[in-house]
């Protein structure tokens, strides 16, 4: 998808004159300051979400409604930007979590059914024991760091693949490893296909298509947050907002 021009916007609220674009005095700065004590545990990683039929972000009434919203897009669930039907990524890194959800028919339904997020299945079993509800099922979901490109720009996200995502996932993974080099060399256009439920109710699930060898210095880029990632200095949130959970049910 061709990103679309920003337009600069000049806001005036009494007499504060604000823009959505960086002055130039600002661009020559060295270091940004102010955020020195900000740790992984101060941040939410955006997560790239797909938009379902009955997704919250298309009811006004909700408090996660965008403007705009429509089934089959893409969006970004911290900046709620809307990424549309496609957009280009980069694999970073990949790893796997266990969530433990609540079923519906006992109860879970929507946000409320998640339960934690855990790395491993034994410590995903050990919590759905220790919390002693009916329901309770641990699911494997793969966790793809990657740098999404969205109106010119590079940005940090995690994809979350589970249940009928997990064969994407699988399919994602043997693309890169065909390419016999690092995971983030080649860019890949992550979109949004139709597939349908053992309820025969449709429902959108992601798509990957290779794309082409990036340029260096987007490639140096994802090999820094590659290291970080690797040594422990960014993690998956444990936040799943109402969209997670309203992807993981559609696919029952």
């Amino acid at each position: 998808m061709a990103s679309k021009k920003q337009e600069v916007a000049i806001v005036q609220q009494n007499d504060l004159v604000v823009s959505n674009e960086m002055p130039e005095w600002l661009q020559s700065k060295g270091e940004a300051r102010g955020s020195e004590n900000v740790t992984t545990d101060d941040m939410i990683i955006p997560r790239i979400e797909l938009i379902q039929a009955l997704s919250p972000a298309r009811k006004k009434s909700d408090a996660a409604y965008i403007e705009g919203a429509d089934e089959g897009m893409l969006y970004n669930n911290v900046t709620r930007e809307l990424y549309g039907e496609a957009v280009t990524v980069v694999p970073v890194y990949y790893t796997k979590q266990y969530l433990v959800w609540k079923d519906r028919k006992s109860g879970g339904g929507g946000s409320n059914g998640f339960r934690g997020a855990f790395a491993s299945k034994g410590m995903a079993d050990d919590a759905i024991a220790a919390l002693g509800e009916d329901g309770l099922e641990a699911i494997d979901t793969a966790q793809h760091f990657v740098l999404v490109h969205f109106d010119g720009k590079w940005q940090e996200a995690v994809i979350s693949m589970a249940k009928s995502k997990m064969k994407v996932s699988k399919r994602w993974n043997s693309l890169v490893r065909l390419t016999n080099t690092d995971s983030f060399s080649r860019a890949y256009k992550l979109s949004a296909t139709t597939e349908t439920n053992a309820r025969n109710e449709s429902y959108h699930n992601f798509n990957i298509a290779p794309m082409g060898f990036v340029p260096k210095d987007v490639y140096q880029r994802a090999e820094k947050l590659y290291e970080t990632v690797r040594q422990g200095g960014v993690k998956v949130s444990a936040d799943y907002d109402n969209e997670a959970a309203a992807a993981a049910e559609s696919e029952y």
